[in-house]
């Protein structure tokens, strides 16, 4: 643990600061959030100039800020976007099932409170995975990275700044035709290999910009279309679960993500600039999830008693091993999962002798779901048959069935199938306007002040599926089986399982499967349970001053945020009428950045703020669902507060040449609250019988505190970066009547970054490794028992310019074929989860003109 005395320092330090720079006449306003003002521009080329650029804008930024820029148009320096931001100091990422990065952490915190953006603003998502998170951030993946400028990472608030990041503010920029040279072509194409596939992946680019001789009109297009096939073998094992069962199991996903991007810009003058921005993304998510079981269920003695030689039980009473009489279960859940997403803006800056005015109205929505969530039940007909199992091992698991062949297409018969279709949307309408004042007030230089007002609504709710008579029934009216679907087998690598565990498992076509349970639909009705809508009005205003003077610069500022919320429900004991709950509060968030520049190489820098991220839609969403055997309802609420915290930096940079770098600094978060899902717990009377209501409650605080250590530099045609993290935390609880401290979710200790390359006017290479330590899976709560272990991935990229206008470039990421596991670390000690997603080779051809 950090010294707590050193952390009384760095807070007494800018608390001094603050008030240091009040006395001497500092009035309240805010920072752009572009941080290029006084930064050099630089052109960007190849590997060497793009971290030239990040670290300027680094520099010179009047915040706490890391970026990264493309290395190139339609060059990020990874292929997707949460992969690259990984490689900065403090930033760790969750993986998907394919094992693509898709959401991100700051600092420690939950990817749920680092507020993503795309120019500043919000962008709407759905998610498509029907467990998924209701959450408040975008998923990396669903934004082609060749569209992308650059992507700016604040780990201190500015008061211009959107509110909602807690973690820290991830924005994402991309481009204007005016900022271009005046006909700008760029094209690629590209084929994606998994090593554990026997598909392939295509796709391609296009980007069209073009500006007029006076450049003060232009208009950019670009087109992204990429296939992607995405696999996970796994075992897994949930005997500790309510619903306990193991399986082994296959995730398979072949993507298809189209997305959009049109501008237009025009400068009548010199004094005002317009741009219409479009932007969006359809993404076609179809996968299915195979899973051969050995199911436990709900019921404990109904269980054990088909269990003889059990030794070891589990918390929930389960035996964890012995031989269980009775087959396998193959379990079988495809999707036809579908995100479109789209953002819409309009933009008017003027600039005046005294001061400049910014503009900006837009719309951002988002419709999605599983598409309906097939489950298909396989069983063998075979008789005498028996399962030895043993879950209580740390690194593997066995499950061995015998008298069945689980690669044997014919001896699995299907059951009834049932379907539910998940839906959601989400909107925002936004209006901004923004206003920068120069002025000489002693050492400030600038005045900004803005309001913005949004109107969001987050929609989710389930159909469920009726069908004819026969569907699990072919021609001749006997059973259908695998066969009638076969996809070939799933040849399973053995990741987390004990020899004689099947690895040569009969695979079915979910796309096949979805299309014959199609046919047989005659109906839909609508789960009034599940139906929640959540409303919020949002208005922020902000006044900050940006000061200056020999070897200072920074901004002080607050921002003040009201919301005002409102929930619609069915009541969820009758059903038969739509309700409505409310809720607001307020915020004020003050923030304060200063650096001092000790000498022309180094700066000090510090900040402090409070900062405040609104609670996840799963935690607001009022639809409940009721538990026959708990007489329990359970559903979420908007009685809530935000999570708010206060921060504090402190750090050295060293830049001793344009391109190298060594820095450190240390920070601190103290975490108010968090929410506890279930932690608020009600009778009421239905019937004249006791029901129980389970809904989220406001938890106790927390506290976050860490160190990073950077340091970059370019030797000639080569350079290194390399970066380390090491932070600790902890969540109040209470237990048995005491309050004491718990492990936090997504909290690593240490994470860390190396990376090397070597680039010339020919070709470029590249090798990164991240390494990040085994932290409390985010879909815990405080103190949970679900551990993943640390884990590396190493990283290649490699590019040929064959001439001056086209290049050959090939990308692996998970080049050694890491594989991810997760444990149960409680009572109950063993393996949770083994999965392998296998190496992605990306071959690009591209064009640039």
């Amino acid at each position: 643990m950090l010294a707590n005395n050193f952390k009384k320092s760095i807070l007494a330090i800018n608390i001094g600061l603050v008030l240091t720079a009040g006395m001497t006449g500092t009035v309240y306003a805010a920072d752009e959030v572009k941080v290029q003002e006084e930064v050099e521009v630089i052109e960007v080329r190849g590997i060497r100039r793009s971290l030239e650029a990040a670290l300027n804008t680094k520099r010179f930024a009047n915040a706490v800020v890391d970026s990264i820029s493309a290395e190139d148009i339609g060059k990020m320096p990874d292929k997707n976007i949460a992969e690259s931001l990984q490689r900065i100091p403090g930033v760790s990422i969750t993986r998907n099932f394919a094992g693509e990065g898709g959401s991100v952490s700051i600092r420690g915190t939950n990817p749920e409170l680092t507020a993503i953006s795309l120019n500043g603003n919000y962008v709407a998502s759905t998610g498509w995975f029907s467990q998924q998170a209701m959450s408040r951030s975008f998923d990396m993946d669903l934004m082609p990275a060749e569209m992308v400028a650059g992507v700016d990472v604040y780990k201190s608030p500015t008061a211009s700044l959107d509110e909602g990041g807690v973690g820290g503010s991830v924005v994402m920029r991309t481009r204007k035709p005016l900022e271009l040279d005046a006909m700008t072509i760029f094209g690629s194409l590209e084929m994606q290999d998994n090593s554990i596939a026997d598909d392939n992946g295509f796709g391609g680019t296009g980007l069209v910009s073009w500006k007029n001789e006076e450049s003060n009109f232009g208009i950019l297009g670009s087109l992204s279309t990429l296939e992607t096939v995405g696999r996970a073998h796994k075992a897994e094992n949930y005997m500790d679960d309510g619903w306990a069962g193991a399986g082994i199991a296959e995730f398979n996903q072949t993507r298809k993500r189209d997305a959009v991007n049109f501008v237009v810009q025009y400068a009548p003058s010199d004094a005002l600039e317009m741009s219409f921005n479009y932007f969006g993304v359809d993404l076609d998510a179809g996968n299915s999830n195979q899973n051969y079981l050995i199911i436990a269920g709900t019921d404990v003695a109904g269980f054990n008693s088909t269990v003889s030689g059990a030794t070891e039980f589990g918390p929930l009473g389960f035996a964890l091993n012995g031989t269980r009489t009775g087959g396998p279960f193959d379990d079988q859940n495809t999707r036809n999962a579908e995100v479109d997403t789209k953002v819409y803006s309009y933009e008017a800056n003027y600039t005046a002798e005294s001061y400049t005015a910014k503009f900006i109205l837009g719309k951002t929505e988002a419709s999605g779901g599983d598409g309906g969530n097939y489950n298909i039940g396989w069983t063998s007909t075979n008789p005498n048959q028996t399962i030895e199992f043993d879950m209580t091992r740390k690194n593997d698991m066995l499950l061995k069935p015998s008298n069945t062949d689980a690669g044997n297409h014919a001896e699995y018969v299907m059951n009834t199938p049932a379907v539910t279709e998940g839906v959601r949307s989400d909107e925002e309408t936004f209006a901004q306007l923004d206003l920068d004042f120069a002025v000489e007030i002693g050492s400030i230089t600038n005045i900004k002040t803005g309001l913005k007002v949004r109107d969001h609504e987050f929609l989710s709710y389930s159909n469920r599926w009726s069908f004819a008579p026969g569907i699990n029934l072919g021609a001749n009216g006997q059973p259908l089986t695998k066969a009638d679907f076969a996809d070939g087998h799933f040849d399973h690598s053995g990741v987390g399982l004990v020899a004689g565990s099947p690895t040569n498992i009969a695979r079915t076509d979910g796309a096949a499967l979805r299309k014959h349970i199609n046919s047989f639909k005659n109906g839909s009705t609508l789960n009034k349970d599940g139906w929640g809508k959540v409303s919020e009005d949002i208005t922020a205003a902000y006044v900050q001053s940006d000061y200056s003077g020999d070897g200072f610069r920074g901004n002080v500022g607050l921002r003040y945020v009201q919301t005002d919320t409102t929930s619609t429900y069915y009541d969820f004991v009758t059903l038969d009428f739509k309700t409505t709950e409310k809720r607001n509060y307020a915020d004020w968030l003050p923030s304060f950045n200063l650096a001092l520049d000790l000498d022309d190489t180094l700066i000090l820098r510090m900040s402090a703020a409070k900062v405040m991220s609104r609670p996840n839609y799963t935690f607001m969403n009022p639809a409940s669902s009721y538990n026959e055997t708990t007489q329990t309802y359970t559903r979420g609420s908007v009685d809530l507060d935000p999570y708010r915290a206060n921060q504090a930096d402190i750090g050295i940079e060293w830049y001793f040449n344009e391109s190298s770098l060594i820095s450190a600094s240390l920070f601190s978060k103290d975490i108010k609250s968090f929410i506890i899902q279930g932690g608020n717990v009600s009778q009421i009377q239905v019937g004249g019988q006791t029901r129980f209501v389970s809904a989220p409650a406001q938890g106790l605080g927390g506290q976050i505190e860490g160190l990073e250590l950077q340091y970059q530099q370019a030797f000639g045609e080569f350079g290194v970066l390399a970066n380390l993290t090491y932070a600790e935390g902890y969540g109040l609880q209470q237990s048995n009547g005491q309050i004491v401290k718990a492990g936090l979710p997504g909290l690593s200790k240490l994470t860390m970054n190396l990376t090397g390359y070597y680039e010339t006017d020919l070709y470029s290479v590249r090798v990164a490794y991240n390494h990040r330590d085994e932290y409390l899976a985010e879909s815990t709560g405080i103190g949970g028992t679900t551990l993943w272990d640390a884990h590396g991935y190493v990283d290649l990229s490699a590019t040929w310019h064959i001439n001056e206008n086209l290049d050959l470039s090939l990308e692996m990421t998970n080049l050694l074929e890491e594989t991810t596991t997760q444990r149960l670390d409680g009572a109950y000690d063993a393996m949770r989860l083994a999965a392998e997603n296998g190496r992605n080779s990306y071959l690009k051809l591209s064009y640039r003109f």
